[in-house]
C-alpha cells in the first residue's frame, strides 16, 4: 500500500511539472483564511483560532510582485487567564494592514512556490465583557425558541474595560501554488510569521493560510 502510494504521488508530481506555466498578469489578488497559531509571549494569554486575509497588488515583473493586504485574526483569550484575572469574559483580535513583497520561484508546471515578507500596521484591541439582561425588552419568539433568552428578557454583553494598541511590524513566510485550469487561479497554501511590537506584550503569530490566487 505505501509503495502504490509513492508511486502515484510520484506520478502526480511529474504530470504537475510537465504541464506548461503560465506567465502572471499585470495584476495579483488573493483571498484565504485558515488557522492561526500563537507563538512566544502571545501563546500565554490566547490560544490558537481563526483567521482571514485580502490583498492584491501590481506585478512588477513575471517573478516579483507586491500586494497591500488586510487579515483579521482572532485572538481567544485563554479561560485560564480568564479565571485568574477574575473576570466574567474576554476577547481580543487583531487588525493588520501591510504592503508585502512577493517572489515567486521559476517553476515548469501547474505547481508554484514563493516567498512573501513585509509590514505594516497591527492593530490589538481587546475588551473584559459581562452578561447583563436588558431589562424593559421583550425577547422574540424565536430566540425564545432557541432557548437564547432568559426569563423572557434579552440578553448581551456589558464591556466592563477595554483597550487597544497600535504598532508598526512584520512577516515573513512562503508559500505553495496549484494553478486550476487553464487560467490564472490557483489555490495556495502559506504560512507567515507575523511580529508587531505592542504595548507591554509583543504579538507574535504564525497564521496557516488557504485560499485561491490569481
Amino acid at each position: 500500500m505505501t509503495r502504490r502510494f509513492v508511486i502515484i504521488a510520484t506520478l502526480i508530481v511529474l504530470w504537475a511539472l510537465g504541464v506548461e506555466a503560465q506567465e502572471p498578469g499585470r495584476w495579483n489578488f488573493h483571498v484565504g483564511g485558515g488557522i492561526g497559531f500563537p507563538q512566544a509571549t502571545t501563546g500565554d494569554f490566547v490560544g490558537n483560532a481563526v483567521h482571514f486575509e485580502i490583498g492584491g497588488g501590481p506585478n512588477l515583473t513575471s517573478h516579483v510582485g507586491l500586494a497591500g493586504e488586510f487579515m483579521w485574526h482572532d485572538l481567544p483569550i485563554k479561560q485560564s487567564v480568564i479565571d485568574a484575572f477574575d473576570v466574567p469574559d474576554a476577547g481580543a483580535r487583531e487588525y493588520t494592514v501591510t504592503l508585502n513583497a512577493i517572489i515567486r520561484i521559476p517553476t515548469h508546471g501547474r505547481m508554484g512556490f514563493y516567498g512573501i515578507g513585509g509590514g505594516g500596521w497591527y492593530h490589538r484591541s481587546g475588551e473584559v465583557t459581562a452578561p447583563a439582561l436588558v431589562p424593559g425588552t421583550k425577547c422574540p419568539i424565536f430566540w425564545e425558541w432557541w432557548g437564547t433568552c432568559v426569563s423572557g428578557l434579552w440578553p448581551t454583553n456589558v464591556v466592563l474595560a477595554s483597550a487597544s494598541s497600535n504598532a508598526l511590524g512584520g512577516n515573513i513566510g512562503g508559500g505553495i501554488t496549484y494553478r486550476l485550469g487553464s487560467g490564472p487561479l490557483s489555490f495556495y497554501t502559506e504560512v507567515r510569521y507575523h511580529h508587531a511590537s505592542h504595548h507591554q506584550v509583543d504579538t507574535d503569530l504564525l497564521p496557516l493560510s488557504f485560499g485561491l490566487r490569481w
